[in-house]
């Protein structure tokens, strides 16, 4: 008998302890959170359901909780659900709280919250729009995966991480604009977001996940803020609209494809941007193309679209098959007054067709007989001096040219050299107004000249 009445006591006590945790009001389910008796969780009683107007308390059975969060999968397939309101009592939204809402077309987030959980409005296809508070500190991977009718967001300061898939498949999204506390982009966080035109990345970010923009095929152009570490594979993947793009000096790390045979392990950042005609780098060190045992790492500078290449001011070495599918190249800059180093003889295409332009002083250099950079740009180096001019060359003429001997100039120069296209100082004059170069071989020649400490160079031919 003792056993029986102690059998039916705890029976009495569990169906207490389960009213004093889950319980119904309304259209709405209410479950007691484990760190707060006085606070609860809210969800839907059935998936039917239109609206859910959230009240900031509820009370049951005479007692009042608060209602501090939506539960994990609260709404989950609510395909009916057309209005939510979420009070300012609410400071976290749960794993896939709002997931399939496919009829939940916009959405008010009050300053209350802090977190918007993983999936927490994924797949929600009528969603449009989307109002983020500056309480937010991170929005979590898939976070608004699918939300295909979206069409643009703010990312307030607050957030500080853009999580994996946060907007994959957002096919509507056309702008983004991040926060400038925004540190990390995580991987796919914008794939296929196929009608993105613009994003602004903020100099807070360090690192660029993998396919973190793979597959956004309306992109133009992007500028990479200098301040990002790292960007990972095929961060830009088939952004096939891509045609420019900057590559800064704090950037340390590139992905690079990995291939056995065949079989291809990963993608390199650019892989697919077949429209990516100009590129500007700033890395010290420029990564290119290492085989070990029967692994090729492809350079991720591969881009057989590229014509205009400009490498920073910063940059010292190129390593090995760096740039060597890049067979259409027209124009390469190099702003190193001291040439950087070349790996070997794969760095650029050989033969190629491009014209180097390196800074005005640098042209003996570079044309250095024992030197790569002669041996890939032979005859068709050339230095810029235009950032030297001023006003001593503002009409300045040199004529005739093409000549048979005799140069004039319409001014007085006070120095004027003339360099072969290796670099090497065949003829000096000073305050000349006209030069003599018929002892020269037939052929094309660089004259430098210098006024105070302003210079200028022009090329003339002699025949």
């Amino acid at each position: 008998m003792k056993r029986l009445a102690l059998f039916i006591c705890t029976l009495l006590c569990a169906n207490v302890l389960l009213a004093q945790t889950e319980f119904i009001v309304g259209n709405l389910k209410y479950n007691v959170t484990s760190s707060n008796p006085t606070e609860v969780s809210v969800g839907k009683v059935d998936a039917t359901i239109t609206t859910a107007n959230i009240p900031e308390t509820v009370t049951y059975q005479g007692i009042t909780y608060n209602v501090t969060s939506i539960g994990v999968s609260a709404f989950e397939y609510c395909n009916s659900l057309i209005d939510v309101t979420i009070p300012n009592s609410v400071t976290t939204i749960g794993n896939y709280a709002f997931k399939d809402c496919s009829s939940l077309t916009s959405v008010t987030i009050p300053n209350s919250v802090t977190s918007i959980g993983h999936g927490a409005f994924s797949t929600c296809l009528s969603l449009t729009s989307v109002d983020i508070p500056n309480s937010i500190t991170s929005i979590e991977n898939i976070a608004f995966s699918a939300c295909i009718s979206l069409t643009s967001i703010d990312i307030p300061n607050s957030v500080t991480s853009i999580g994996a898939g946060a907007f994959r498949n957002c096919s509507s999204l056309t702008s983004v604009t991040l926060s400038n506390n925004v540190i990390s982009i995580g991987e796919s966080a914008f794939y296929n977001c196929s009608s993105l035109t613009s994003v602004t990345i903020p100099n807070s970010v360090v690192s660029i996940g993998e396919s973190a923009f793979s597959d956004c095929n309306s992109l133009t152009s992007i500028t990479i803020p200098d301040g990002v570490d790292s960007i990972m594979d095929g961060a830009f993947k088939n952004c096939s609209n891509l045609t420019s793009i900057n590559i800064p000096n704090s950037v340390t790390y590139i992905a690079r494809r990995l291939s056995l045979g065949t079989f291809s392990d990963g993608n390199s950042p650019f892989v697919g941007c077949s429209n990516l005609t100009s590129m500007t780098i700033d890395m010290s060190n420029i990564v290119g193309d290492s085989t070990f045992s029967s692994y090729t790492y492809e350079s991720p500078f591969n881009i057989p679209s590229l014509q205009n290449l400009t490498l920073g001011e910063n940059v010292t070495s190129i390593a090995s098959g760096a740039f060597n599918d890049c067979s259409f190249l027209q124009n390469v800059t190099c702003l190193a007054t001291t040439p950087p180093t070349l790996a070997d003889n794969t760095v650029f295409p050989y033969p190629n067709i491009a014209t180097l332009i390196v800074p005005c002083g640098s042209l003996e250099a570079y044309s250095s007989a024992t030197s790569f950079w002669n041996m890939f740009f032979s005859g068709r180096i050339e230095e810029d001096c235009s950032g030297l001019e001023d006003a001593e060359f503002a009409d300045l003429s040199v004529y005739p040219n093409p000549t048979r001997g005799k140069v004039t100039f319409n001014q007085a120069i006070e120095k004027v050299e003339v360099i072969d296209l290796s670099g090497k100082t065949l003829q000096t004059y000073e305050n000349a107004n006209e030069i003599n170069m018929e002892t020269l071989p037939a052929g094309v020649y660089h004259l430098r000249m210098t006024i105070g400490d302003k210079t200028t160079t022009r090329k003339i031919i002699k025949e």
